[in-house]
């Protein structure tokens, strides 16, 4: 394949990936009943900014209070305010960052 055709490919597995239906894609947990709108805006589908999980769950400072029972408590972190989707996945599985460098045993929903 040449560079010429290598890049039309590209473009239409670009092109494509917009155009799937909602349907196509698989929603996790309790956020699968929501519209895509809920979260994502625009036609780019990135995820959202911690502002955005924060309209509905509350400030990061509520999360902490509501998972302070957990050692260590994920949402009061030695790196401050980490964005959700660190950890927090809606399309694929959900991973606890902090066991980069640590080895907790605390298990994500869906583990």
């Amino acid at each position: 394949m040449n560079m010429k055709s290598g890049l039309m490919a590209a473009a239409l597995a670009a092109a494509l990936s917009f155009a799937l239906p909602a349907s196509a894609v698989t929603v996790n947990g309790p956020h699968a009943a929501l519209p895509c709108t809920t979260c994502h805006t625009g036609t780019q589908m990135k995820a959202p900014a911690k502002d955005k999980c924060f309209e509905c769950h509350g400030s990061y400072e509520q999360i902490a209070e509501r998972t302070a029972k957990l050692t260590p408590n994920p949402h009061s972190s030695h790196r401050g305010e980490a964005n959700c989707t660190a950890c927090h996945s809606m399309h694929a599985k959900s991973r606890f960052e902090c066991n980069d460098c640590h080895n907790f045993s605390i298990k994500m929903k869906g583990e």
